[in-house]
């Protein structure tokens, strides 16, 4: 009887299988990586921002020589098409002023498709408007009453 009081030898509890000494967990590795990734995504995307940047450079200063060339080209154009520079170029070749224009009236149409741009074609003749408001009356010549 004796030997009912005595406690029970504790059983240990499962456990994992131990690794050998000197292996590596899995788990451990696997979150150094996640560490080491961590770590390099900031770089990497500071890295790209700042490639980005000087890309975003290089495009505005290309920018700004066309748009320079476009301004040179502009001032050339307009000074080659002054009236000054066009009668002393006239004269340079031996051209005179006309002294008695003559005037052709054309009363043939021209061609049903228009060859010339909208900007120089006679405008539409605009079409009756009707009154200003709609709260307000108007007479029969479409104006509202003098007040």
């Amino acid at each position: 009887m004796a030997a009912i009081n005595l406690p029970l030898p504790r059983q240990r509890a499962a456990s994992p299988a131990r690794l050998p000494k000197g292996a590596i967990n899995t788990w451990v590795l696997a979150g150094m990586a996640v560490l080491g990734i961590s770590a390099v995504l900031p770089v990497l995307q500071d890295s790209t921002a700042t490639s980005r940047g000087f890309q975003i450079q290089d495009i505005q200063a290309s920018n700004a020589k066309l748009e320079s060339q476009i301004s040179q080209a502009e001032a050339d154009v307009a000074g080659l098409t002054s009236l000054a520079r066009i009668q002393r170029r006239a004269s340079e070749i031996g051209l005179i002023p006309g002294l008695n224009p003559v005037y052709v009236t054309v009363t043939e149409p021209g061609p049903a498709p228009a060859k010339l741009p909208a900007e120089y074609l006679p405008g539409t003749s605009p079409s009756q408007a009707g009154p200003d408001s709609w709260w307000q009356p108007s007479d029969s010549s479409g104006q509202p009453p003098p007040r």
